[in-house]
């Protein structure tokens, strides 16, 4: 999933805000789903984001919905 997000957010499609230092670009891994509520820990339950659109997902039931738009490996809970 880091690999397909190709260095930038999958939500606002910024540039990861800085390298690591192994030099791979930062981004947050974001499970869609919570692994506390039982999601899947799958790429199809996972996201890249920045930071800001990290903290954002965890605040905003609608910004869940747009991922699921906008990024179409996600699977909704059925």
């Amino acid at each position: 999933m880091l690999e397909e997000a190709k260095g930038g957010c999958e939500l606002c499609n910024s540039d990861a805000p800085f390298r690591d230092t192994n030099g791979f670009p930062f981004l947050e891994v974001h499970h869609v789903h919570p692994l506390g509520k039982n999601g899947a820990d799958v790429t199809e339950n996972a996201v890249a984001l920045c930071p800001n659109c990290h903290k954002t997902c965890h605040h905003s039931a609608e910004i869940t919905e747009k991922l699921y738009t906008k990024v179409k490996r996600l699977r909704p809970l059925t």
